[in-house]
């Protein structure tokens, strides 16, 4: 039968509207009532008043699968020390996941039950998957263990006598002996472990027969000849060419990987297409830790790439399920755009910050949630907002976690809630490795007993604080038993940090303020370090590691561990990595550096170590692939051999700064930078020439020497690159003049910001995304690690389009300029500084698209600085690489003729509606940056009557954007205002933008005036057109709405009322034009257009009519919107859409669906049903209580002839009948059972109505 109920019960912090899933064991809930159970269950439990589950705890298997695989994960990175050397490497590592592969309690070894992990990693998927695997051939998989078992410790046994008397030319042969059998019987197993049409719950049993595979081929590579075997023999091991023979561990480790990406991304997909985000989440997180984790570390199996032991990390992100309450429509899209952070640089947590306030009489919630967070080695910090304040702030709760060079992460997070199924959050735990655990309550007046506690984090990793003998069979870590407990309950052993918390998000009613409803944790494991280097292994760091990038982060294929960095041409990579001196007697005397990567095409790289003296270098990269989706194959490295850190002894803590940039050909896909270690043996005339450069570019920000205005064409940044200059100035030499340099830099960044009509156009302020400020997507961010900018810039990554959907959200931050700000017939510059962008377009209106353009700015600025000795960059001591490219303006809209959107000549054209201005010169600052003067669109550049002689800016640098609005007669009222938006709508699109303005220019004349009053006319005749369409639109909803209450308070549904009524009330509502901005349509969040508050007051009607509905009826999901939640059906049974309506569809006389409710005996109800029968037979709806009283409405395919009491209803579905029946229980539950016998049975809508809320009706 399915699983497919709904309970709060289930789980504390419930998922609203979701179809509920079975428990996994990465939070802990209370149990349930009333699940699973057949009549005959349902009849004892009505004959025995006692309750309690009648089916077992399903959820060990997968939390077995998930120890195992954390345990194995830990061993395998390379975070576990060994006794012996090379020789005893795999013995060791054995030593250590032998616990996991064959606990010693299961059982004897070679027995079935010995096979426990193996026979419940398998249990573990079928549950994930929904399928059960066959007896027989579950049967035939765990013989295989058991004899793959015995062989196992035979081979062990073999090579501990080895590794003890390694000259022993016997226990040479014995050990060969024991090798290849144990490697004949791991070759013929597995095809018993990739059954076909059970390929997914056998997945992670697969993922970890092919690890041991993999290691025992590792070992004979590494070792084989010292165990006997001729160096041919060896190398056809490693890679057997001729293909004639099996394939060697090369060929295994591209057959394997891809076997277990592509069976993963296909079940994926399928738990995708279930629509239940959770069921998604739970599978994409457990499948993971289980199969992924392995996965990622194969290629560091091969031992002739990797002779060290290798120091790994794994940088994904999982989420543990969501906690709170859920919203009122739900999907998959936006649960994954909510609660899962985009592909990134990998980021840690810093700090979290959440405003509290009153939403509804007394109820305090959530507001909104900041996330402070940090890239690796990063010296800035930024932040992310999800929410926004409605209503005055009451309190604001903050966490705060340590640099994450104290490794005080959070462990585990005790999510605190009210009970009794209401799913709110109430507060939080969050629990400290190092330092005391924080505690944030959003409401402190709840009663102990009415809070329930939910612990959310991750299986413990292995035990790696001793050191033990492999080869010793009493060793303690042999008979050690893994931690049990899930989440971890010993911070010793904690295996995930928390790293983001997504928030969800809403309003009860239009009426209230928005707050979070809802919360989800990512976490990433703790592998991922801060890039670290091992002075005795090799160290691998991922791309993603990164602390600054304008190249893409893409999604990993599964293979790697996580994410990956895509550069295209000009795109480039910024990673620190820490150097350690030895903690041993050893000495390091640098590291080699080689980059594992992927590419379609020969790509030239530039290599550049910031702070060390090996200086730029181009690489050609040779192509790895032409396929277009990454596999194992895909993937090839490539020896930096001009680049190294060292050499010399390393003695003190240093760190180390590379810069990676494309420089052209094809895009080249990072995955890892690894790092191998080698343990073999004039300053005043500077002063004079600083202080010049800074006194010319202050004088140049003033229109005279009175310093008391700007000039119009000096753009804000200009005056920030004015600053930094001065900033440089020696105080050894100039300190006086640097001061009063200083004074007149800041009296001009004051006079910009104040002629500035956008709020926070430089994003410095901390409130920049506050209640005046910017209106942004998710994950648009504001950060301050890119030293072409002086502080903070505004980062937007490309458009989110969700794995597995279709659809793609883009990007966006808008501002609007109120009226009041604006004077009439005036025209205003509209400027900004964009570092590098693709597919960026920007929009200015005020009566329509008045500037619409695409703008892809070339990152061909770049400066490498070092940091100074406060952990911020050193501006003093730029350098300067430079490749200037041509730039690229679209016009998006040809029908605007008058923007600054024009190519001074049509020979410049490349495409429809494209121009290209070629830069002429790059005029810079002496020190090496660039002046960016302004556009020209000044005073100078404009003829006598305001236009353009040109029609462009002529814009020398590309990145300095200036084009011009104006505006005709100004209305308060109406307050049209400007509107400002930024928008990326492409998934490869980015910008990095700084230096926002609108300023006031001047009055118009003459042509430019009479323009603007002809533009103006025809927008209000548009505007005119709009509002009777609105009103048309609005009426039909209004008179709708209101047949569907007995009043004008809509506080009660009349009893005519059906659900599809309220249905069709809300297409009406939703037919309303212009509710949001048309510009920013398909964009999350929306963002409000014309007819958005009326559109909200409706929906809000349509939203109490559903509640009132629900309310009255004591079924759940009495209208299958749902699905089957809350109906206990058997299997076959399903919900399909039909119109707008949901309808449950019985097509077979053995399918049942019931549900059982608690009602009050004392009182009558009202059974309604609409439903049609198709074919012949009967359908039936039963009401049965406990003392064997039963009432039943029958439906025939003849329905639509009878009349009376069970009448057709107005408003249904085409053929479908509505009949009543008024019922008197004896007992104080009843249950409520559908049926046929044959044909097909349809049923819209099950209604119990009280006749106490039909009064009026009665």
């Amino acid at each position: 039968m399915n699983q497919n109920y709904n309970n709060n019960e289930y789980e504390m912090m419930g998922t609203g509207g979701m179809d509920y899933q079975p428990r996994y064991p990465l939070t802990n809930a209370p149990g349930s009532e009333f699940q699973q159970m057949d009549y005959k269950d349902w009849m004892d439990m009505c004959t025995n008043e006692s309750v309690g589950d009648v089916f077992g705890d399903t959820a060990n298997a997968v939390r077995d699968g998930l120890i195992i695989g954390t345990g194995v994960a830990w061993a395998l990175l390379g975070l576990i020390p060994v006794v012996g050397g090379p020789a005893s490497a795999i013995a060791g590592l054995f030593n250590v996941l032998l616990p996991y592969w064959w606990p010693e309690q299961a059982g004897a070894p070679g027995t079935p039950q010995a096979q426990f992990s193996w026979n419940q990693l398998m249990t573990a998927a079928e549950e994930m998957v929904d399928k059960k695997i066959l007896e027989s051939k579950r049967g035939e998989a765990t013989a295989r263990w058991q004899g793959i078992q015995l062989l196992g410790r035979d081979y062990y046994s073999a090579l501990c006598d080895w590794i003890n008397d390694q000259d022993n030319a016997v226990k040479k042969e014995r050990l060969r002996d024991a090798f290849d059998d144990l490697d004949d019987q791991l070759k013929l197993a597995m095809p018993f472990f990739s059954v076909q049409g059970f390929e997914l719950p056998m997945l992670s049993m697969y993922a970890q027969a092919a690890n041991m595979h993999l290691l025992l081929l590792r070992d004979v590579v590494q070792n084989g000849v010292s165990w006997g075997f001729a160096p041919y023999e060896v190398d056809r091991y490693y890679f057997d060419p001729s293909g004639q023979r099996s394939p060697g561990l090369l060929q295994l480790l591209g057959i394997y990987t891809n076997y277990c990406v592509e069976w993963y991304e296909k079940g994926l997909q399928e738990q995708y297409n279930t629509g239940r985000w959770e069921k998604f989440n739970n599978f994409r997180r457990n499948m993971t830790i289980m199969v992924l984790d392995t996965v990622a570390i194969w290629p560091t199996f091969d031992p002739r790439r990797y002779p060290l032991p290798t120091k790994s990390q794994l940088t994904r992100t999982l989420y543990t399920n969501p906690v709170g309450r859920g919203g009122y429509r739900e999907n998959m899209d936006s649960l994954e755009n909510d609660l899962v952070a985009p592909p990134q640089l990998f980021t840690w947590l810093r700090e979290i910050e959440i405003p509290v306030g009153i939403v509804y009489l007394d109820d305090r919630a959530p507001l909104l949630c900041k996330q402070t967070l940090q890239r690796t080695l990063s010296s800035t910090t930024w932040s992310i907002t999800q929410g926004e304040i409605t209503t005055p702030v009451i309190d604001t709760l903050t966490l705060t976690i340590e640099n994450p060079y104290y490794q005080d992460d959070v462990w585990k997070v005790n999510t605190h809630g009210i009970s009794g199924g209401t799913d709110t959050v109430t507060g939080w735990t969050f629990n400290f490795i190092k330092s005391p655990d924080q505690t944030l309550m959003v409401n402190n007046n709840i009663h102990p007993g009415s809070v329930t506690d939910r612990w959310s984090g991750f299986p413990c990793r292995g035990n790696d604080s001793v050191i033990c003998d492999p080869c010793d069979f009493e060793n303690t870590c042999r008979k050690e038993t893994p931690n049990t407990s899930v989440p971890c309950d010993d911070k010793q052993h904690y295996s995930h940090r928390l790293s983001y918390v997504g928030a969800q998000g809403g309003r009860r009613d239009v009426s209230t303020p928005f707050e979070l409803i809802r919360f989800g944790y990512g976490w990433t494991h703790v592998s991922a370090d801060n890039n670290v280097l091992d002075e005795k292994k090799i160290t691998q760091i991922p791309a993603v590691k990164g602390y600054l990038t304008n190249g893409t982060v893409i999604k990993g294929p599964g293979s790697t561990g996580g994410n990956l960095v895509k550069l295209s041409e000009n795109d480039d990579l910024n990673i620190n990595v820490a150097v350690l001196p030895p903690s041993g007697s050893a000495l390091v005397y640098g590291y080699n550096i080689r980059i594992r990567y992927a590419s379609s095409a020969e790509t030239r790289l530039l290599v550049e170590q910031v702070f060390d003296d090996n200086g730029p270098y181009i690489y050609n990269i040779p192509s790895t692939s032409s396929a277009d989706s990454l596999t194992y194959q895909s993937f090839s490295y490539y020896d930096l051999s001009f680049h190294h850190i060292g050499p010399g002894i390393i003695e003190t803590p240093t760190s180390s700064s590379l810069f990676f940039q494309n420089s052209g050909g094809g895009d080249i896909i990072i995955d890892k930078i690894e790092f191998i270690p080698r343990n073999t043996p004039g300053a005043e005339y500077e002063a004079n020439q600083a202080v010049e450069k800074a006194r010319k570019a202050v004088n140049a920000l003033f229109t005279n020497d009175a310093k008391n205005a700007l000039q119009l064409n000096v753009t804000d940044y200009a005056v920030d690159q004015a600053a930094n200059l001065v900033e440089c100035v020696s105080e050894e030499f100039h300190a006086q003049e640097k001061m009063i340099l200083l004074d007149q830099v800041k009296f001009a960044k004051r006079l910009s910001q104040t002629r500035n009509l956008l709020n926070y156009g430089d994003f410095e302020s901390s409130d920049w995304s506050g209640e005046n400020g910017w209106r942004t997507s998710p994950h648009v961010q504001v950060a301050s690690d890119n030293p072409i900018f002086k502080g903070r810039y505004l980062h937007m990554p490309g458009a989110r389009s969700p794995q597995f959907s279709n659809n793609t959200y883009p990007t966006y931050a808008y501002q609007k300029v109120d009226e009041s700000k604006l004077k009439s017939y005036t025209r205003y510059l509209v400027r900004g500084f964009v570092g590098n962008s693709k597919d960026l377009e920007l929009l200015v209106e005020r009566y329509g698209k008045d500037v619409h353009v695409e703008m892809d700015v070339p990152n061909d600025i770049r400066y490498t600085l070092p940091m100074n000795e406060c952990g911020g960059l050193d501006r003093c001591k730029p350098a300067s690489y430079q490749t200037r490219t041509p730039h690229t303006c679209t016009c998006k809209d040809t029908a605007v003729t008058h923007t600054d959107c024009q190519c001074k000549d049509k020979e410049n054209r490349t495409s429809t509606n494209m121009y290209t201005n070629v830069p002429t010169g790059s005029e810079v600052y002496t020190n090496g940056f660039h002046a960016h003067k302004s556009c020209g669109c000044g005073d100078k550049h404009m003829d006598k009557n305001g236009t353009h002689p040109y029609k462009s800016c002529g814009c020398k640098d590309p990145h300095v954007f200036t084009y011009h609005i104006d505006t005709g007669c100004i209305d308060m009222e109406e307050n049209v205002g400007l509107f400002f938006a930024l928008k990326i709508a492409s998934e490869n699109g980015v910008a990095n933008i700084d230096n926002v303005e609108i300023i006031e220019a001047h009055p118009l004349t003459g042509e430019a005036l009479a323009r603007v009053k002809k533009r103006e006319q025809r927008w209000k005749q548009e505007r005119d057109k709009k509002r009777l369409e609105t009103d048309k639109a609005v009426q039909a909803a209004q008179k709708t709405i209101r047949g569907l209450f007995t009043n004008t308070q809509q506080n009660r549904l009349k009893f005519e009322t059906l659900f599809p009524q309220i249905v069709d009330a809300e297409m009406l509502v939703q037919q309303i034009p212009y509710v949001y901005h048309d510009y920013l349509l398909g964009a999350i969040p929306l963002v409000p257009g014309m007819n958005y508050e009326i559109y909200q007051q409706l929906a809000a009607s349509i939203g109490n009519a559903y509640a009132l509905y629900e309310e009255r009826n004591l079924l759940r999901n009495g209208a299958f919107r749902s699905g089957t939640g809350h109906w206990h059906v058997t299997e076959g049974v399903k919900v399909q859409r039909l119109q707008n309506s949901s309808v449950l569809v019985l097509s077979e006389w053995s399918h049942e669906a019931s549900q059982q409710v608690r009602i009050d005996p004392d009182r009558g109800y009202v059974l309604r049903v609409t439903a049609r029968k198709e074919g012949g037979g009967k359908g039936t709806v039963t009401m049965s209580d406990c003392a064997a009283y039963t009432e039943t409405l029958t439906f025939t395919s003849c329905d639509y002839n009878t009349s009376g009491s069970q009448t057709m209803t107005s408003g249904t579905l085409s053929g479908f009948v509505t009949k009543t029946l008024e019922i008197f229980p004896d007992t104080d539950r009843i249950r409520i059972d559908i049926g046929e016998t044959e044909g097909t049975f349809k049923v819209e809508s099950v209604e119990l109505i009280c006749m106490e809320l039909m009064e009026d009706h009665l």
